[in-house]
């Protein structure tokens, strides 16, 4: 193998990985990071730890909500807007009582970029 295969190959691989990483950003938007890793527990339903957890998540998904910006919210409706979806995007512009994306609520940035990411 030369030099030039074995760079090639490397570079294939990271762009399978980007590939993989993106799936799982995709599918883990506004999901704490503790939570999205969380391995099936062995615990007992109603057990005390998983009650505290539970509450642990919900704070964490309170927090996330409140840390997503508006170039984040731009980023997912810009590339829905590429993708030819730029009618569904005004429409849910407009669910959020605006016209343009500077309109809309901070407090909603993390339910319409989930929205946003689910339009198709």
């Amino acid at each position: 193998m030369t030099p030039i295969e074995a760079i090639n190959n490397v570079a294939k691989a990271y762009q399978d990985l980007a590939v993989v990483l993106l799936a799982v950003a995709d599918k883990t938007v506004g999901v704490p990071a503790g939570q999205a890793m969380k391995v099936d527990s062995e615990e007992a339903p109603g057990s005390k730890e998983n009650k505290t957890e539970e509450k642990q998540a919900a704070k964490d998904t309170k927090s996330v909500k409140k840390s997503i910006t508006i170039e984040q919210v731009r980023a997912v409706m810009a590339e829905k807007s590429q993708a030819g979806l730029t009618f569904k995007v005004k429409e849910l512009l407009e669910k959020y009582g605006a016209n343009k994306l500077s309109a809309v609520n901070p407090d909603d940035y993390a339910d319409l970029m989930e929205e946003a990411a689910q339009l198709k």
